[in-house]
């Protein structure tokens, strides 16, 4: 019975922390001119493709207003355009998967920020 409880709180515990290592960073490149008095170097948005590589998870550390998110593959041609309003974290559902050399860029019209998807890191 002890040896039951052991392993059922071992798989809780695995059940736990699996999700937390399921995604994988997209570096982004660009500028962002925020209208703040402090400097930063720091983009205001962050980006992840999913473990299943069909979505992308986008933290926004400032109020950015309304974006534009626009995936392209390899050939440059557009897979995923869509305007999202910023919120702390978004999620956005691919219609197929991310494959390595797509690209993930976001914009306001003034700022843009981009990165190049690697899913086999």
């Amino acid at each position: 019975m002890n040896a039951i409880k052991k392993l059922g709180s071992l798989i809780l515990v695995l059940a736990i922390s699996l999700p937390c290592f399921a995604k994988k960073k997209v570096e982004l490149i660009g500028r962002w001119d925020l209208k703040t008095k402090s400097i930063t170097f720091q983009l205001p948005v962050q980006t992840w493709v999913q473990d299943n590589n069909k979505d992308l998870l986008l933290e926004f550390t400032a109020d950015l207003g309304t974006v534009q998110v626009t995936v392209t593959n390899s050939a440059g041609e557009v897979v995923y355009n869509q305007s999202i309003v910023t919120k702390p974290s978004v999620v956005i559902s691919l219609d197929e998967e991310a494959k390595n050399g797509d690209v993930v860029s976001i914009t306001d019209g003034i700022n843009h920020a981009y990165g190049n998807i690697f899913t086999n890191l």
